[in-house]
């Protein structure tokens, strides 16, 4: 079964903190009107095996490390409710944008055991979508490097009539966090259905 997200895996997110030159940098967004948050600036995910996690976001989803650094002291166990602990983050990205971007978190010389993951997408699960121009090549990857995959690139809401459609997929890196696929406009003879 796979662990909830108030235990091991946790998905939260640290901006300020993480990289504190970043609350100055113009290329955030300000809060547009009327709301009280910004878009989300970051998906941040404490993973068990910083190396194994970088195969899939930097080697497989293509992800470029943008920021890496430690993270420790009175503040960052305050901010997380630990004590003693300290991690390592790399903050990854897809252009050259300084939000929308997804951090790893490791904690420094703890072990945890693997999730067990099963085939489906659950009340409590959390997803990162993305959009692609290559779905068929990373469902492949994926799927030859030993991720659970929910399912094979397929059209969802198909568009009757119409020559493409938008082909998404689902599968779970190896903490049992979902990602979400998505390519438009692909031709209707590409998609194996």
């Amino acid at each position: 079964m796979r662990p909830t997200l108030s235990k091991s895996i946790v998905t939260f997110f640290i901006c300020a903190f993480a990289t504190p030159a970043l609350a100055q940098d113009p290329g955030i967004p300000p809060v547009p009107e009327g709301f009280i948050v910004t878009p989300v600036m970051r998906t941040s995910i404490i993973v068990r095996d910083m190396d194994e996690s970088l195969k899939l976001y930097r080697d497989i989803l293509g992800l470029r490390p943008w920021f890496e650094g430690p993270l420790e002291g009175d503040a960052l166990n305050t901010l997380v409710g630990t004590e003693g602990k300290s991690m390592h983050n790399i903050i990854l990205q897809s252009g050259n944008i300084v939000h929308a971007n997804v951090g790893l978190f490791e904690y420094v010389d703890e072990d945890s055991d693997a999730p067990d993951i099963i085939p489906e997408v659950r009340t409590g699960d959390v997803a990162i979508v993305f959009y692609t121009n290559d779905i068929f090549a990373i469902h492949d990857a994926v799927k030859a490097a030993g991720y659970t995959v929910i399912s094979q690139p397929i059209a969802l809401y198909r568009r009757e009539g119409s020559p493409t459609q938008n082909v998404e997929m689902i599968f779970f890196d190896s903490d049992g966090i979902a990602i979400n696929l998505i390519q438009r406009g692909v031709p209707i003879e590409q998609i194996g259905e």
